[in-house]
């Protein structure tokens, strides 16, 4: 079941509608809004939680396309699977987020802002998603202004030895397998994940007629194991290669062109837990590591980044009612490619902070966060974070959040040299984006299951990086505060036994310090889903989309304007074969509805897929 423990500056909203059933737990256990362990209820920042139940029933092929139906989070993608795929959270795009794969940041160092491409990350072996919205420099450091998604892998739940396969094929000439394989016992657990997905694609280009195909296969691997009562060690590894086609440029105007990408991005970490009394510890070394390599019609480029990150976190339970949580981290991004002047450049970053964790009453919980981060480039930042949740009735929560970040300038922003028809070079002189956001929510779960949820938010930054066109282009900082400001509400039906509908809605209203809208951030979008075990084998889901108020930049002249609205319609069907296995029908785009989430690129047309799924 979708599980939705929402809590931002006083607003937890606490009902998300994807595409799947949904209920309301509040007693979900939590541990990116504090770093520890907190139930829902008592956190005073909005976060979503998904299981690999909400994705298993949901049969979404991709993690963007499942978190994109969660309140407050969008997506615009440039094409089909392997193409760009970028996700938003109350406006704030991937450059605001920090993404974690494991406990790894998997954000690109050598890309064109610090970010991670959704476009190929699949669903076959996560386990559960936090999805924890504004600004959270103050715990997870630069970059996470807009929110922080921490993923998990599939790990053992039950003793014992656990399998499980599916297979799927369908339109476009698409096929997946995957394979999953966890080890329980009474001191350590170990999992293994394998898929590989082949599809021919279509256009990227709207106007494109030659299809667009990727082949995309994915390992994932995780243990942990406990020397004795005291000390666990642990560890994670995942790589993923991706070959994908894109289309591009031909002199100014985009079309159908022979470009391809490939790209390997791996990550490993190890850990250390060591329980001394009242003090938890955590000690933490970790690398991710991407290569990219380009073929734009025979020109050639490859571009790698790596980070190497190493961490230490204490938690210690001074008494009933305080806890504090604290820590130190350092990390070093490189980016290695030939449009850097000298090949190669690097970041480091120092960061401590300290947390206090207090309930002075039942009711009452508050987190106060401080935070400094010395950056190489740019030098020593403070952030802050104050966060209650008050619960003043049985079922209903009240929160409300007020916290700072900042967004340090890339390596690629501050030193890319590209020339060519489109000259470009970065601008060593940038300075840091920083951040304020804050928010006010409240939820309330009834006796019978129907839950409700509402959430005033704003984040504003300051010193934006922006575009700046001309010959060459390059980027600048505008002065002023560009917002996103909204409200995000949702709901959950349960009706009997047997289904639930659901309700997901976000006004978003995003603006550039001038007052222009932000391109690509939808002023409305709507989710309503229906969730029913139709017989006592056959189950469906059915959800509708709806986005409206956006604007865009033109393709081919980059002036910016509106876009269409959309409503898209997609269903699910699975019926249980035997108790242990399943198969399943999924149509995307029912009504075939022509729309684009990216000016210029297409989304998908109707298009079915049949897989059987099976655990033994």
């Amino acid at each position: 079941m979708q599980r939705l423990a929402l809590s931002i500056f006083v607003t937890g909203l606490s009902a998300a509608l994807p595409a799947s059933a949904q209920d309301f737990v509040l007693d979900d256990i939590i541990i990116s809004a504090n770093r520890a362990a907190t139930t829902a209820s008592r956190t005073g920042v909005s976060v979503s939680t998904v299981s690999a139940e909400d994705l298993a029933r949901s049969r979404a092929p991709t993690v963007a396309a499942y978190l994109a139906t969660l309140p407050g989070v969008s997506l615009s993608s440039q094409g089909p699977f392997g193409n760009t795929g970028n996700l938003r959270i109350r406006g704030a795009d991937g450059r605001y987020l920090a993404v974690y794969v494991d406990g790894i940041r998997v954000s690109d160092p050598s890309g064109t802002t610090v970010s991670f491409d959704f476009g190929s990350l699949m669903t076959s072996d996560i386990g559960r998603i936090e999805v924890l919205r504004g600004s959270q420099s103050a715990l997870w450091g630069g970059s996470a202004v807009g929110g922080v998604i921490n993923i998990t892998t599939t790990a053992a739940a039950e003793e014992g030895i656990h399998q499980t396969a599916s297979a799927e094929a369908g339109s476009f000439g698409t096929a997946r397998l995957a394979y999953a394989i966890t080890q329980k016992d009474a001191r350590g657990e170990i999992a293994f994940s394998a898929t590989h997905l082949r599809t021919e694609g279509y256009s990227a280009f709207a106007g494109g007629t030659e299809s667009d195909g990727a082949i995309a296969s994915r390992l994932s691997f995780s243990a942990r194991y406990a020397l004795s009562d005291a000390l666990t060690l642990g560890g994670a590894l995942f790589v993923q290669q991706t070959d994908q086609e894109y289309d591009g440029y031909v002199a100014f105007s985009l079309a159908d062109v022979d470009n391809s990408q490939s790209r390997r991005e791996a990550g490993a970490r190890v850990f250390a837990e060591l329980g001394t009394g009242a003090t938890d510890h955590l000690f933490e070394v970790s690398l991710f590591d991407v290569n990219r390599s380009y073929d734009q019609s025979g020109d050639s480029s490859s571009f790698r980044g790596q980070r190497l990150t190493f961490g230490y976190q204490g938690t210690t339970q001074v008494s009933d009612s305080l806890g504090l949580v604290y820590g130190l981290d350092w990390n070093r991004e490189q980016a290695r490619y030939s449009n850097l002047p000298a090949g190669v450049a690097d970041t480091r970053t120092f960061g401590a902070f300290g947390q206090v964790l207090w309930a002075p009453t039942d009711s009452l919980d508050v987190a106060a966060t401080l935070r400094q981060d010395r950056n190489s480039g740019f030098g020593t930042f403070t952030t802050g974070r104050l966060a209650l949740a008050w619960r003043p009735t049985e079922g209903t929560t009240i929160r409300a959040a007020y916290a700072t970040g900042f967004r340090a300038p890339s390596v690629d922003e501050r030193f890319g040299d590209y020339p060519g028809a489109f000259p470009f070079v970065g601008n060593p002189a940038l300075a840091p984006e920083e951040s304020v956001s804050y928010e006010l929510g409240v939820e309330h779960a009834y006796a019978g299951g129907a839950t409700v949820s509402a959430t005033f938010f704003h984040l504003g930054i300051d010193n934006l990086i922006t575009y700046q066109f001309g010959f060459p282009s390059t980027l600048a900082n505008v002065p002023g505060e560009s917002t996103r400001k909204g409200l995000e509400l949702a709901a959950g039906l349960p009706l009997g036994d047997r289904g639930t509908l659901g309700l997901g809605y976000t006004y978003t209203e995003g603006t550039r310090p001038d007052g222009t809208r932000l391109a690509q951030v939808p002023r409305h979008d709507l989710t309503l889903s229906f969730d029913a075990d139709l017989a006592d084998r056959l189950s469906a889901g059915v959800q509708i989309k709806y986005v409206a108020g956006r604007v865009d930049n033109d393709p081919n002249t980059f002036a910016l304007g509106q876009m269409p609205d959309y409503t898209v319609l997609n269903a699910a069907f699975s019926y249980d074969l035997t108790d242990s296995a399943q198969a399943y029908l999924r149509v995307e785009n029912v009504a075939d509805t022509v729309y684009q989430t990216v000016n210029g690129y297409a989304a998908s047309r109707r298009a079915v897929y049949v897989g059987v799924s099976a655990k033994f």
